[in-house]
């Protein structure tokens, strides 16, 4: 009889209309249909296609979901429960969106729509319980091992009866131990390899550099060693600090230009001024060539700072090294003309000008490049420290 019901049930949907809730219940996407027929059922409580179909589809999706609850439930896998909860979750969701709209009446068959619903929340419940429980069993005897791995796993477990409970047993407590565990203590440190003649300024620029104190999801850096010792290493190796000669260099060019240098009578061939019409004498205008002479001196003088940023595990085995460079450079440049300025071009009117300035002293130019170089590495650190601080 159900199988008879069921066939005029997909003849009447298929000469409805409703072609896509159809679509979908018949590529048992049960959800989908159902979401489609109550979407139109709110509007139009009466269409029997719909009531019909959303009959159907709940059974098959209720079917379908207490199936794989009874399918985890023999599988006996301890950590399941999470995913009965979600599942019952699922029922109690789809029987709420339902129970919204009844009554239902079917009047092709006079009677009203019947679902068949399930005690979905002694279900959540009953899972969840189970859930928190495993979760918590389960961590505490991961963090008895005291491994920083296995500490982090009972983090995220912990973390997941907070979903379930705000306050279970001393589940916070042992969140606080596990973030504690699998946290990794990182130094940060500084080492000058450079075997260079370093006055006492420089010296204390280099042991200066420095990283903000930074945290991360499994990780802190520290600017010192710490009682309990650390997991993990941040050094910064100075290989190279040089500051190198001072440097002049010149350039000179001349320019040149036609420039009117009076004027003169100009004359006929019987050697008489020429006039014009008005009886004035013509003139023309006399050139001749001048010139300027530029010169442009450019100061220069660099300092160097180079090395590594190297991250070290506990055994002090390099992770990943990254190399660093700084350079603080002094630039000076100024022109000057002789000459005639008239032949100068605009753009070396432009250059003209500055002065020589005396050359900063090779100390400073090495700070400099020291403080250079630290900003260099907090950029380094900022961008790595996440991948290569949590594992």
């Amino acid at each position: 009889m159900k199988k008879l019901v069921y066939a005029s049930m997909l003849l009447l949907v298929i000469s409805s209309g409703c072609k896509v809730a159809e679509k979908e219940f018949r590529e048992g996407n049960y959800d989908e249909a159902i979401n489609i027929c109550i979407k139109k059922l709110i509007d139009n409580p009466d269409k029997a296609e719909y009531i019909l179909l959303l009959e159907e589809a709940f059974v098959r999706a209720n079917g379908e979901d207490l199936d794989y609850i009874k399918a985890l439930n023999t599988e006996g896998s301890p950590d399941r429960w999470e995913e009965i909860f979600n599942v019952y979750e699922r029922i109690s969701a789809r029987q709420i969106k339902i129970t919204r709209l009844l009554p239902l009446y079917l009047g092709t068959e006079e009677r009203d729509a019947e679902f068949k619903f399930v005690d979905a929340i002694d279900g959540m419940n009953t899972a969840k319980k189970n859930a928190a429980a495993y979760w918590y069993a389960d961590a505490s005897l991961k963090l008895k091992s005291n491994d920083v791995y296995k500490a982090r796993e009972a983090y995220y477990e912990l973390q997941k009866i907070e979903r379930f409970y705000s306050d279970y047993k001393d589940a916070d407590d042992l969140l606080k131990k596990a973030k504690e565990i699998g946290t990794n203590d990182v130094v940060f440190k500084v080492e000058n390899m450079s075997n260079a003649s370093l006055n006492y300024d420089v010296t204390k620029a280099i042991n200066q550099i420095n990283i903000p104190k930074s945290s991360g999801t499994w990780y802190i850096v520290h600017s010192s060693v710490f009682e309990k010792g650390v997991e993990m290493t941040i050094q910064v190796n100075i290989r190279k600090i040089e500051a190198y000669p001072e440097k002049v260099s010149t350039n000179q060019y001349e320019e040149s230009k036609q420039i009117i240098d009076g004027y003169e009578y100009v004359y006929d061939n019987q050697g008489n001024i020429v006039k014009d019409s008005l009886g004035n004498p013509i003139k023309e205008p006399d050139y001749k060539t001048v010139t300027a002479y530029v010169t442009e001196t450019w100061q220069e003088k660099v300092a160097t700072v180079s090395g590594e940023v190297v991250y070290l595990n506990k055994n002090g085995e390099v992770i990943r090294s990254f190399p660093v460079r700084a350079d603080a450079v002094f630039k000076n440049y100024y022109a000057a003309a002789t000459g005639y300025a008239e032949a100068l071009t605009p753009q070396s009117k432009e250059k003209l000008g500055g002065k020589p300035l005396p050359f900063p002293y090779d100390d400073q130019m090495l700070i400099d490049a020291v403080n250079l170089l630290e900003n260099e590495v907090r950029s380094i650190t900022n961008a790595n420290n996440n991948e290569y601080l949590n594992l």
